[in-house]
């Protein structure tokens, strides 16, 4: 089924899903469980919307009995922290990557995707200011270098442009 137009803001989320399907459920059910809750949020009134996001529904429903033994998925605790954690072993790696100046496709989605994860961690609650700090750097430097290689131009490793405060780590 077609992502209705006024949803669209929750491609990336249901993109990642659909690449984690067998790699990783939980990053699945947790990626459409954040696109279902922000789609809500969009639109739910009208038909396409309300049909689009009640499949959603039913498909983490049948997630949620297919994975019941799975902590990560029944117990919020430990799917926040599996999702957290994933999220910056990503960052991690695209961050590592930067400095040693290897720009590459992976590395740009590898901070794409740490950005989106933390967005999903908001399902679990507020992000804590350092996941926010993550999540805005990551952003940034996935759009950054991929503006640099696409027009040809060599991207300055670490984070450049950005106050030092805000580095990776955040403990300035």
């Amino acid at each position: 089924m077609a992502l209705p137009a006024p949803l669209r803001s929750i491609q990336h989320y249901l993109r990642t899903a659909q690449e984690h399907e067998k790699r990783d459920p939980v990053v699945a059910y947790y990626c459409r469980l954040y696109a279902m809750q922000t789609g809500m949020k969009l639109d739910s009134k009208t038909p396409e919307c309300r049909k689009f996001l009640v499949k959603l529904m039913d498909q983490l429903e049948t997630m949620k009995k297919e994975f019941s033994d799975n902590e990560s998925i029944t117990q919020e605790v430990v799917g926040n922290a599996h999702i957290e954690n994933y999220a910056l072993k990503l960052f991690l790696y695209a961050d590592n990557e930067d400095r040693a100046e290897r720009f590459h496709k992976n590395m740009i989605k590898s901070f794409f995707t740490s950005s989106l994860l933390l967005d999903v961690l908001s399902v679990f609650g507020e992000l804590s200011e350092e996941n926010v700090k993550h999540r805005k750097y990551a952003r940034w430097k996935a759009t950054y270098i991929h503006n640099c290689l696409k027009n040809g131009e060599t991207p300055q490793p670490g984070p450049i442009g950005m106050d030092e405060d805000e580095e990776a780590g955040g403990n300035a």
